[in-house]
């Protein structure tokens, strides 16, 4: 899920709601309203999003965030962004590297090296109701997936960073880092007959202990499309064509270096340019084009929790694990995707040192409990993996594990 901001400079990737949405998709989750400026998003009746007066750029990138929703907006929003053309504000002050600034009236977030205001966001108010003040055609919405996660959070929900499915009957969460295998795991369920929840974004509820996932288009690897021949169809054939010269490329590596020590500065020149060109060739599909109807918007009972670890070793192991040291780990899993907002609320607790939210600053705390919750009496293991990722043992491996009533104390199972 990714969370990282194109505003940050410590970053080097772009979270989803500062990239440009990408045109040509529909969405059928955005509800218009009788004012024809107006449109609201419902995540699962958690959290009620209301757009007032956006382009079609900012309702484009509102749905390639939140896509399909289970039920239809009712009752008041929970967050409200009203888009404007222009925010001119008199007597700013700047903070840092002018990705801040503040007046008496307000806090804002600015255009990194041009000190344009782009939006105005009350940090004291999230969780309640909570109005955003943007600037329109920007074609993305700064931070409001986190704001969207915190307002969740104060609802007894975990957004949690997984891949969720149902297969055979049987709620299976797969969490872990950017890049751990969650997407792999996903696909290869796909072409096992399996229902998608959701990719990325999945809420974890700490009452009901159901997931509920977001119907929104994700992003594919080359390695996804080459070790996956059913999903290959849902990529166009241009990239496709992109994509063979990545394996290419990788191919050289192989070639040239075998199994030496790849620290040589050639390698790792080869290296960063397949990484880079790889980064920039991820295609959005539906995820109706891998998983056909098997569509569970409405969600379903995490029956089985997985979370992925990449490691150095060839072998993939499966461990079971407590629940609470699940849950434990999955807390700075949560703490991690909301580092971008902490950081963002530092600057305006420096600007603002009596505006004080207690439900960011306690975010990790009530992470846990809600957590622990959720996964009590649940089955949970911890899944180490070789990267990249070797689709068929993957699935094969974990497989086992996700069987009804499978006990949680079953003892660890390898592949070679």
């Amino acid at each position: 899920m990714p969370a990282s901001l194109d505003m940050d400079v410590a970053s080097q990737k772009t979270s989803p709601e500062e990239r440009p949405a990408k045109h040509g998709m529909h969405f059928p989750n955005a509800a218009t309203f009788p004012h024809p400026k107006t449109i609201e998003f419902d995540i699962h009746g958690v959290v009620r999003i209301r757009l007032i007066d956006p382009s079609p750029d900012d309702v484009e990138a509102a749905s390639s965030l939140f896509g399909c929703s289970s039920q239809q907006p009712q009752g008041d929003p929970d967050v409200i962004v009203r888009f404007v053309e222009n925010l001119p504000v008199r007597g700013i002050r700047f903070l840092g590297s002018e990705q801040h600034g503040f007046t008496d009236e307000g806090f804002f977030l600015l255009q990194e090296g041009t000190r344009q205001v782009k939006a105005r966001i009350p940090f004291d108010q999230i969780g309640g109701r909570c109005e955003i003040l943007c600037k329109s055609h920007h074609g993305a919405l700064p931070l409001l997936l986190p704001i969207v996660s915190l307002t969740a959070l104060k609802r007894e929900c975990v957004p949690v960073h997984a891949s969720a499915v149902v297969y055979n009957g049987v709620g299976i969460l797969m969490a872990g880092w950017a890049h751990c295998g969650k997407t792999a795991a996903l696909l290869r369920f796909a072409s096992k007959g399996a229902e998608f929840v959701g990719e990325e974004w999945v809420l974890l509820n700490g009452n009901s202990q159901r997931m509920q996932g977001l119907v929104r288009p994700f992003e594919l690897s080359y390695r996804h499309v080459a070790s996956l021949p059913q999903v290959r169809n849902s990529v166009s054939l241009t990239t496709r064509c992109a994509f063979h010269g990545v394996s290419a490329l990788n191919g050289l590596q192989k070639m040239i270096f075998g199994e030496r020590p790849r620290s040589s500065l050639v390698f790792q020149g080869l290296r960063k340019a397949s990484d880079a060109i790889e980064d920039r060739l991820r295609p959005a599909i539906a995820p109706s084009a891998i998983f056909g109807g098997r569509i569970r918007s409405a969600g379903a009972p995490a029956d089985k929790v997985f979370l992925f670890v990449s490691h150095e070793d060839h072998r993939i192991d499966v461990e079971p694990i407590a629940p609470f040291e699940m849950a434990r780990r999955l807390t700075f899993l949560v703490q991690h995707e909301l580092t971008p907002l902490l950081r963002h609320y530092d600057a305006y607790r420096f600007a603002f040192p009596s505006q004080r939210n207690d439900l960011l600053e306690n975010a990790a705390e009530h992470s846990l409990e809600i957590l622990a919750r959720a996964l009590y009496g649940k089955q949970t293991c911890l899944v180490r993996l070789p990267y990249p990722h070797v689709f068929p043992e993957l699935f094969n491996t974990i497989q086992p594990y996700c069987k009804p009533g499978t006990a949680a104390g079953e003892p660890t199972h390898t592949h070679p």
